[in-house]
Protein backbone atom coordinates (compact mmCIF):
# COMPACT_ATOMS: atom_id res chain seq x y z
CA UNK A 1 0.00 0.00 0.00
CA UNK A 2 1.03 3.19 -0.89
CA UNK A 3 2.47 5.44 2.03
CA UNK A 4 1.66 9.81 2.43
CA UNK A 5 2.89 11.66 5.07
CA UNK A 6 1.87 15.20 5.75
CA UNK A 7 3.72 17.81 7.85
CA UNK A 8 6.97 15.61 6.54
CA UNK A 9 9.99 18.21 6.34
CA UNK A 10 10.16 18.05 10.37
CA UNK A 11 10.23 13.86 10.22
CA UNK A 12 12.29 13.23 6.98
CA UNK A 13 14.55 10.88 8.77
CA UNK A 14 12.22 8.96 10.77
CA UNK A 15 9.79 8.35 8.03
CA UNK A 16 12.32 7.38 5.04
CA UNK A 17 13.62 5.07 7.83
CA UNK A 18 10.56 3.85 8.16
CA UNK A 19 9.96 3.07 5.19
CA UNK A 20 13.34 1.86 3.61
CA UNK A 21 13.47 -0.76 7.20
CA UNK A 22 10.08 -2.56 5.12
CA UNK A 23 12.71 -3.38 2.08
CA UNK A 24 15.31 -4.19 4.43
CA UNK A 25 13.94 -8.13 5.77
CA UNK A 26 13.95 -8.75 1.92
CA UNK A 27 16.68 -7.15 -0.14
CA UNK A 28 19.94 -7.77 0.38
CA UNK A 29 21.44 -5.63 -2.51
CA UNK A 30 24.76 -4.55 -3.28
CA UNK A 31 24.70 -1.54 -5.90
CA UNK A 32 21.82 0.91 -5.36
CA UNK A 33 21.24 4.03 -7.35
CA UNK A 34 19.34 6.90 -5.96
CA UNK A 35 17.41 8.53 -8.75
CA UNK A 36 16.61 12.38 -8.11
CA UNK A 37 15.09 14.95 -10.15
CA UNK A 38 17.75 17.48 -11.10
CA UNK A 39 16.44 18.93 -13.95
CA UNK A 40 17.75 22.24 -14.30
CA UNK A 41 19.86 24.95 -12.10
CA UNK A 42 17.43 27.90 -11.54
CA UNK A 43 17.48 30.54 -14.46
CA UNK A 44 14.50 33.02 -13.04
CA UNK A 45 13.50 33.64 -9.33
CA UNK A 46 10.29 33.58 -10.26
CA UNK A 47 10.22 29.77 -10.80
CA UNK A 48 12.76 28.59 -7.61
CA UNK A 49 14.74 26.02 -7.73
CA UNK A 50 12.63 24.88 -4.71
CA UNK A 51 9.94 23.74 -7.17
CA UNK A 52 12.40 22.78 -10.16
CA UNK A 53 14.55 19.77 -8.01
CA UNK A 54 14.57 17.19 -5.70
CA UNK A 55 14.87 18.27 -1.89
CA UNK A 56 18.70 18.01 -0.81
CA UNK A 57 16.96 17.17 2.67
CA UNK A 58 15.28 14.71 0.91
CA UNK A 59 18.67 12.38 -0.45
CA UNK A 60 20.15 13.87 2.42
CA UNK A 61 17.74 11.44 4.68
CA UNK A 62 17.60 8.42 1.99
CA UNK A 63 21.39 8.29 1.90
CA UNK A 64 21.81 7.99 5.60
CA UNK A 65 18.92 5.34 5.98
CA UNK A 66 20.70 3.14 3.03
CA UNK A 67 23.73 3.40 4.88
CA UNK A 68 22.07 2.06 7.59
CA UNK A 69 19.69 -0.43 6.56
CA UNK A 70 21.88 -2.19 3.84
CA UNK A 71 24.97 -2.83 5.42
CA UNK A 72 26.24 -4.89 2.25
CA UNK A 73 25.92 -2.63 0.34
CA UNK A 74 29.16 -2.27 -2.14
CA UNK A 75 27.93 1.52 -3.56
CA UNK A 76 25.18 3.63 -3.15
CA UNK A 77 25.31 6.57 -6.51
CA UNK A 78 23.05 9.83 -6.42
CA UNK A 79 23.10 10.74 -9.89
CA UNK A 80 20.52 11.68 -12.72
CA UNK A 81 20.97 12.85 -16.18
CA UNK A 82 19.61 16.65 -15.68
CA UNK A 83 18.88 18.92 -19.26
CA UNK A 84 22.29 19.12 -21.65
CA UNK A 85 22.24 22.91 -20.66
CA UNK A 86 21.88 22.78 -17.06
CA UNK A 87 24.45 24.02 -14.92
CA UNK A 88 25.03 20.82 -12.06
CA UNK A 89 27.77 22.66 -9.67
CA UNK A 90 25.58 25.67 -10.09
CA UNK A 91 22.22 23.67 -9.03
CA UNK A 92 24.12 21.91 -6.50
CA UNK A 93 24.48 25.43 -4.84
CA UNK A 94 21.23 27.19 -5.01
CA UNK A 95 19.57 24.03 -3.78
CA UNK A 96 21.79 23.43 -1.11
CA UNK A 97 22.90 20.22 -1.90
CA UNK A 98 26.68 21.16 -2.28
CA UNK A 99 26.75 20.81 1.44
CA UNK A 100 24.96 17.48 1.49
CA UNK A 101 27.70 15.98 -1.10
CA UNK A 102 30.56 17.54 1.29
CA UNK A 103 29.11 16.01 4.41
CA UNK A 104 28.27 12.40 2.72
CA UNK A 105 30.97 11.54 0.68
CA UNK A 106 33.41 12.62 3.79
CA UNK A 107 30.79 10.27 6.02
CA UNK A 108 30.83 7.16 3.62
CA UNK A 109 33.64 7.46 1.42
CA UNK A 110 34.05 4.57 -0.42
CA UNK A 111 30.58 3.68 -0.19
CA UNK A 112 28.91 7.43 -1.35
CA UNK A 113 29.33 9.23 -4.45
CA UNK A 114 27.24 11.71 -6.38
CA UNK A 115 27.69 12.34 -10.23
CA UNK A 116 25.58 13.69 -13.27
CA UNK A 117 25.33 11.13 -15.60
CA UNK A 118 25.02 12.61 -19.03
CA UNK A 119 26.88 12.13 -22.18
CA UNK A 120 27.41 15.39 -22.70
CA UNK A 121 26.79 18.71 -21.33
CA UNK A 122 26.18 22.18 -23.18
CA UNK A 123 26.11 26.21 -22.29
CA UNK A 124 24.73 28.59 -23.55
CA UNK A 125 26.89 30.97 -25.83
CA UNK A 126 25.34 33.62 -27.20
CA UNK A 127 21.68 31.82 -27.49
CA UNK A 128 23.60 28.90 -29.02
CA UNK A 129 24.52 25.71 -27.28
CA UNK A 130 27.95 24.59 -27.40
CA UNK A 131 29.97 21.55 -25.86
CA UNK A 132 31.34 22.39 -22.72
CA UNK A 133 34.07 19.97 -22.48
CA UNK A 134 35.17 20.81 -18.84
CA UNK A 135 32.33 20.04 -16.68
CA UNK A 136 32.98 17.22 -14.75
CA UNK A 137 30.14 14.44 -15.65
CA UNK A 138 28.91 11.23 -17.39
CA UNK A 139 28.64 7.62 -16.05
CA UNK A 140 32.21 5.97 -14.79
CA UNK A 141 30.58 2.56 -15.56
CA UNK A 142 29.72 3.96 -19.52
CA UNK A 143 26.59 3.80 -21.44
CA UNK A 144 24.46 0.89 -23.11
CA UNK A 145 22.13 0.74 -25.88
CA UNK A 146 19.37 -1.14 -24.64
CA UNK A 147 17.28 -2.70 -27.52
CA UNK A 148 13.24 -3.25 -26.63
CA UNK A 149 12.76 -4.05 -30.35
CA UNK A 150 8.77 -5.01 -31.10
CA UNK A 151 8.44 -4.55 -27.26
CA UNK A 152 8.51 -0.86 -27.16
CA UNK A 153 5.55 0.77 -26.47
CA UNK A 154 5.83 3.59 -29.41
CA UNK A 155 6.00 0.10 -31.86
CA UNK A 156 2.14 0.81 -32.50
CA UNK A 157 2.78 4.54 -33.89
CA UNK A 158 5.95 3.59 -35.43
CA UNK A 159 4.48 4.06 -38.69
CA UNK A 160 4.74 7.75 -37.73
CA UNK A 161 8.45 7.03 -36.58
CA UNK A 162 9.44 10.34 -38.95
CA UNK A 163 7.69 12.39 -37.23
CA UNK A 164 9.24 11.63 -33.86
CA UNK A 165 10.88 14.46 -32.37
CA UNK A 166 12.17 16.03 -29.47
CA UNK A 167 12.32 20.08 -28.94
CA UNK A 168 15.83 21.49 -29.53
CA UNK A 169 17.63 18.40 -29.90
CA UNK A 170 18.93 16.28 -33.08
CA UNK A 171 15.66 14.97 -34.46
CA UNK A 172 17.42 12.98 -36.97
CA UNK A 173 19.45 11.05 -34.06
CA UNK A 174 15.80 9.91 -32.29
CA UNK A 175 14.53 8.92 -35.86
CA UNK A 176 17.28 6.75 -36.70
CA UNK A 177 16.80 5.07 -33.14
CA UNK A 178 13.34 4.55 -33.49
CA UNK A 179 11.93 2.86 -36.24
CA UNK A 180 9.15 -0.29 -37.02
CA UNK A 181 10.45 -3.09 -34.90
CA UNK A 182 13.81 -1.11 -33.61
CA UNK A 183 13.64 1.16 -30.40
CA UNK A 184 16.34 2.28 -28.78
CA UNK A 185 17.34 4.10 -25.78
CA UNK A 186 21.03 5.07 -24.40
CA UNK A 187 20.99 4.28 -20.41
CA UNK A 188 23.44 4.66 -17.86
CA UNK A 189 25.16 1.31 -17.12
CA UNK A 190 25.51 1.82 -13.73
CA UNK A 191 21.24 2.26 -13.24
CA UNK A 192 21.76 -1.60 -14.89
CA UNK A 193 23.77 -2.55 -12.63
CA UNK A 194 21.84 -1.25 -9.93
CA UNK A 195 20.30 -3.92 -7.96
CA UNK A 196 17.88 -1.61 -6.26
CA UNK A 197 16.41 1.50 -7.72
CA UNK A 198 15.52 4.54 -5.33
CA UNK A 199 13.60 6.63 -7.46
CA UNK A 200 13.26 10.64 -5.74
CA UNK A 201 10.93 12.37 -7.86
CA UNK A 202 9.76 16.18 -7.46
CA UNK A 203 6.25 16.25 -7.29
CA UNK A 204 4.90 19.04 -10.41
CA UNK A 205 3.10 19.73 -13.66
CA UNK A 206 4.35 19.06 -16.72
CA UNK A 207 3.78 20.70 -19.71
CA UNK A 208 3.82 17.29 -22.37
CA UNK A 209 2.97 14.96 -19.57
CA UNK A 210 0.15 16.63 -17.41
CA UNK A 211 2.03 15.68 -14.47
CA UNK A 212 5.51 14.78 -13.29
CA UNK A 213 6.20 12.05 -10.56
CA UNK A 214 7.46 8.74 -9.94
CA UNK A 215 6.88 7.77 -14.11
CA UNK A 216 8.62 10.79 -16.14
CA UNK A 217 11.41 10.77 -13.53
CA UNK A 218 12.78 8.19 -15.13
CA UNK A 219 13.49 10.47 -18.32
CA UNK A 220 17.29 10.92 -16.38
CA UNK A 221 18.50 6.98 -16.68
CA UNK A 222 18.85 8.07 -20.69
CA UNK A 223 22.35 10.03 -21.06
CA UNK A 224 21.65 11.27 -24.39
CA UNK A 225 17.79 13.28 -24.56
CA UNK A 226 17.75 12.97 -28.35
CA UNK A 227 16.69 9.25 -27.79
CA UNK A 228 13.70 10.42 -26.31
CA UNK A 229 10.77 11.14 -29.09
CA UNK A 230 8.86 13.49 -26.75
CA UNK A 231 6.20 14.46 -29.36
CA UNK A 232 5.69 14.01 -33.41
CA UNK A 233 5.81 16.92 -35.57
CA UNK A 234 2.43 18.64 -36.89
CA UNK A 235 -1.48 18.47 -35.47
CA UNK A 236 -3.05 15.72 -35.63
CA UNK A 237 -4.58 16.82 -38.97
CA UNK A 238 -1.43 16.28 -40.78
CA UNK A 239 -0.77 13.20 -38.26
CA UNK A 240 0.86 14.51 -35.40
CA UNK A 241 0.54 15.85 -31.70
CA UNK A 242 3.11 18.77 -31.67
CA UNK A 243 0.13 20.89 -31.00
CA UNK A 244 -3.91 21.05 -32.04
CA UNK A 245 -5.63 21.16 -35.03
CA UNK A 246 -7.06 24.33 -34.08
CA UNK A 247 -4.91 27.70 -35.42
CA UNK A 248 -2.20 24.94 -36.93
CA UNK A 249 -0.96 27.00 -39.12
CA UNK A 250 -0.35 29.60 -36.69
CA UNK A 251 1.72 27.25 -34.26
CA UNK A 252 3.35 25.85 -37.03
CA UNK A 253 4.53 29.58 -38.42
CA UNK A 254 5.60 30.69 -35.05
CA UNK A 255 7.57 26.95 -34.08
CA UNK A 256 9.15 26.97 -38.03
CA UNK A 257 10.23 30.63 -37.28
CA UNK A 258 11.95 30.14 -34.53
CA UNK A 259 13.88 26.99 -35.38
CA UNK A 260 15.07 28.94 -38.22
CA UNK A 261 16.21 31.74 -36.34
CA UNK A 262 17.46 30.33 -33.66
CA UNK A 263 21.04 30.31 -33.16
CA UNK A 264 21.67 32.53 -35.95
CA UNK A 265 22.84 36.04 -36.63
CA UNK A 266 19.29 37.14 -37.58
CA UNK A 267 18.28 36.27 -34.06
CA UNK A 268 18.18 39.37 -33.10
CA UNK A 269 16.34 40.82 -35.98
CA UNK A 270 13.95 38.45 -36.69
CA UNK A 271 13.33 37.53 -32.79
CA UNK A 272 10.65 40.90 -32.46
CA UNK A 273 8.41 39.46 -35.16
CA UNK A 274 8.56 36.23 -34.23
CA UNK A 275 7.16 37.37 -30.43
CA UNK A 276 4.47 39.20 -32.50
CA UNK A 277 2.85 36.08 -33.85
CA UNK A 278 3.05 34.93 -30.58
CA UNK A 279 0.87 37.80 -29.57
CA UNK A 280 -1.75 36.96 -32.11
CA UNK A 281 -1.77 33.43 -31.62
CA UNK A 282 -2.55 34.10 -27.85
CA UNK A 283 -5.30 37.01 -28.75
CA UNK A 284 -6.67 34.43 -31.20
CA UNK A 285 -7.41 31.93 -27.94
CA UNK A 286 -10.38 31.40 -26.36
CA UNK A 287 -10.70 31.17 -22.36
CA UNK A 288 -10.70 27.86 -20.98
CA UNK A 289 -13.05 27.25 -17.98
CA UNK A 290 -12.71 29.56 -15.21
CA UNK A 291 -8.55 29.72 -15.81
CA UNK A 292 -7.30 31.49 -18.53
CA UNK A 293 -4.31 30.52 -20.85
CA UNK A 294 -1.30 32.85 -20.10
CA UNK A 295 -1.11 35.53 -22.85
CA UNK A 296 3.15 34.55 -23.33
CA UNK A 297 2.30 30.21 -23.84
CA UNK A 298 2.41 28.67 -26.94
CA UNK A 299 2.11 25.39 -27.95
CA UNK A 300 5.51 24.14 -28.88
CA UNK A 301 7.51 20.28 -28.30
CA UNK A 302 4.14 18.86 -27.26
CA UNK A 303 2.95 20.97 -24.75
CA UNK A 304 -0.69 19.97 -24.48
CA UNK A 305 -2.98 17.35 -23.29
CA UNK A 306 -3.20 16.01 -26.47
CA UNK A 307 0.22 14.46 -26.69
CA UNK A 308 0.13 10.63 -27.35
CA UNK A 309 3.93 10.07 -27.73
CA UNK A 310 5.74 10.91 -24.35
CA UNK A 311 3.50 8.55 -22.35
CA UNK A 312 4.91 5.66 -24.47
CA UNK A 313 8.26 6.92 -24.17
CA UNK A 314 7.96 7.04 -20.36
CA UNK A 315 6.38 3.75 -20.16
CA UNK A 316 9.65 2.48 -22.10
CA UNK A 317 12.00 3.69 -19.90
CA UNK A 318 9.74 2.10 -16.58
CA UNK A 319 10.05 -1.14 -18.71
CA UNK A 320 13.65 -0.71 -19.11
CA UNK A 321 14.49 -0.64 -15.06
CA UNK A 322 12.31 -3.28 -14.27
CA UNK A 323 12.60 -5.72 -16.82
CA UNK A 324 16.16 -5.07 -18.60
CA UNK A 325 19.19 -6.96 -17.33
CA UNK A 326 22.84 -5.89 -16.95
CA UNK A 327 23.62 -6.73 -20.52
CA UNK A 328 20.78 -4.72 -21.80
CA UNK A 329 18.25 -7.58 -22.60
CA UNK A 330 14.62 -7.67 -21.85
CA UNK A 331 13.68 -10.46 -19.80
CA UNK A 332 10.09 -11.74 -18.49
CA UNK A 333 10.81 -11.42 -15.22
CA UNK A 334 11.76 -7.97 -13.25
CA UNK A 335 15.49 -7.25 -12.54
CA UNK A 336 16.34 -5.33 -9.80
CA UNK A 337 14.22 -4.03 -6.85
CA UNK A 338 12.47 -0.73 -6.98
CA UNK A 339 11.01 2.02 -4.34
CA UNK A 340 9.86 5.73 -4.65
CA UNK A 341 10.16 8.45 -2.20
CA UNK A 342 8.20 11.85 -3.84
CA UNK A 343 9.03 14.64 -2.85
CA UNK A 344 5.93 16.94 -2.05
CA UNK A 345 7.57 18.82 0.45
CA UNK A 346 7.58 22.26 -2.08
CA UNK A 347 5.50 20.88 -4.88
CA UNK A 348 5.38 22.88 -8.45
CA UNK A 349 2.35 23.90 -10.59
CA UNK A 350 1.65 25.48 -13.59
CA UNK A 351 4.33 25.29 -16.83
CA UNK A 352 6.76 22.95 -15.10
CA UNK A 353 9.04 21.17 -15.26
CA UNK A 354 10.61 24.39 -15.71
CA UNK A 355 8.72 27.32 -15.20
CA UNK A 356 6.54 25.94 -12.35
CA UNK A 357 5.77 28.01 -9.16
CA UNK A 358 5.92 26.58 -5.40
CA UNK A 359 3.47 25.32 -3.23
CA UNK A 360 3.89 24.62 0.12
CA UNK A 361 2.54 20.92 0.42
CA UNK A 362 4.97 19.92 2.62
CA UNK A 363 4.19 15.77 2.15
CA UNK A 364 5.90 12.40 0.79
CA UNK A 365 4.24 9.93 -0.85
CA UNK A 366 5.88 6.59 -0.75
CA UNK A 367 5.07 2.90 -2.32
CA UNK A 368 6.74 0.50 -5.08
CA UNK A 369 3.94 1.06 -8.08
CA UNK A 370 4.72 4.27 -10.01
CA UNK A 371 1.42 4.37 -11.71
CA UNK A 372 -0.61 4.08 -8.19
CA UNK A 373 1.99 7.08 -7.21
CA UNK A 374 1.55 9.40 -9.54
CA UNK A 375 -2.13 8.86 -9.85
CA UNK A 376 -2.36 9.95 -6.04
CA UNK A 377 -0.18 12.69 -6.76
CA UNK A 378 -2.77 14.27 -9.99
CA UNK A 379 -5.77 13.32 -7.62
CA UNK A 380 -4.27 15.19 -4.50
CA UNK A 381 -3.60 18.08 -7.65
CA UNK A 382 -7.35 18.27 -8.88
CA UNK A 383 -6.70 16.48 -12.06
CA UNK A 384 -8.80 13.48 -13.27
CA UNK A 385 -6.18 10.74 -13.35
CA UNK A 386 -7.94 9.52 -16.01
CA UNK A 387 -8.18 12.34 -18.20
CA UNK A 388 -3.92 12.22 -18.12
CA UNK A 389 -2.58 9.75 -20.88
CA UNK A 390 0.26 8.92 -18.59
CA UNK A 391 -2.37 7.33 -16.23
CA UNK A 392 -4.83 6.48 -18.35
CA UNK A 393 -2.73 4.29 -20.55
CA UNK A 394 -1.69 2.58 -18.01
CA UNK A 395 -3.45 -0.98 -18.86
CA UNK A 396 -0.85 -0.45 -22.03
CA UNK A 397 2.46 -0.77 -19.94
CA UNK A 398 4.40 -4.23 -20.77
CA UNK A 399 5.74 -4.52 -17.65
CA UNK A 400 4.74 -7.11 -14.31
CA UNK A 401 2.57 -5.63 -11.80
CA UNK A 402 2.41 -1.85 -11.61
CA UNK A 403 -0.69 -0.25 -13.20
CA UNK A 404 -2.64 -3.46 -12.07
CA UNK A 405 -5.97 -1.78 -10.38
CA UNK A 406 -9.45 0.38 -10.42
CA UNK A 407 -8.95 3.95 -9.75
CA UNK A 408 -12.00 3.43 -7.56
CA UNK A 409 -10.50 0.76 -5.55
CA UNK A 410 -7.29 2.37 -5.10
CA UNK A 411 -6.08 2.32 -1.37
CA UNK A 412 -3.18 4.29 0.41
CA UNK A 413 -2.15 5.33 4.06
CA UNK A 414 -2.91 8.49 5.23
CA UNK A 415 -0.35 8.87 7.97
CA UNK A 416 -1.20 5.54 9.26
CA UNK A 417 -5.08 5.51 8.53
CA UNK A 418 -6.18 3.43 5.26
CA UNK A 419 -8.29 4.92 2.80
CA UNK A 420 -9.73 4.44 -0.24
CA UNK A 421 -8.24 7.71 -2.87
CA UNK A 422 -11.25 8.93 -4.53
CA UNK A 423 -12.46 9.85 -0.66
CA UNK A 424 -9.23 10.90 0.70
CA UNK A 425 -10.38 14.25 0.64
CA UNK A 426 -7.41 15.84 -0.48
CA UNK A 427 -8.09 18.41 -3.40
CA UNK A 428 -5.08 21.13 -3.76
CA UNK A 429 -6.40 22.32 -6.81
CA UNK A 430 -3.32 22.99 -8.56
CA UNK A 431 -3.03 25.03 -11.62
CA UNK A 432 -2.59 22.52 -14.69
CA UNK A 433 0.36 23.26 -17.25
CA UNK A 434 -1.06 26.46 -19.77
CA UNK A 435 -1.49 23.43 -23.04
CA UNK A 436 -3.86 21.33 -20.09
CA UNK A 437 -6.07 24.53 -18.88
CA UNK A 438 -9.79 23.05 -18.68
CA UNK A 439 -8.90 19.45 -19.24
CA UNK A 440 -7.83 17.93 -16.98
CA UNK A 441 -9.63 19.22 -13.68
CA UNK A 442 -11.42 16.85 -11.50
CA UNK A 443 -13.92 19.39 -10.22
CA UNK A 444 -13.95 23.03 -9.27
CA UNK A 445 -13.80 22.28 -5.23
CA UNK A 446 -10.76 23.14 -2.84
CA UNK A 447 -9.76 21.40 0.52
Amino acid sequence: MMACYTHAASRLDEVIHEQLRQLQSRLRPRRIVIKPNWVMHETDPAFPISALVTDARVIAATVRACAAMFPEAERITVGDCPEQRADWPLMCRQSGLTPVIEELTAAFPRLVEFRDLRKEVYRSVDGALVLDREAVHGDPAGFREVELKGESHLEPIASQADQFSIHDHDQTLTRNRHRAGDHRYLVCQTVLDADLIINLPKWKAHSKSGVTGALKNLVGINGDKSYLPHFRRGSPRWGGDEYSDEDRWLYWFQNAAREFVQGTVAHRLLTPGWRAVRRLNASLRRPTGDRATPSDFYVVGGSWYGNQTVWRMVYDLNLVIQRVDREGRLQPTPQRAYFCIVDGLTSGEGDGPLKARPRDTDLLLCGDDPFALDTALSWFMGFDPEKIPVLAERRQYLGVKWGRFDLSALTLSLDGRPRRLVEAGVNYRFEPPPGWIGHIERDSSAA
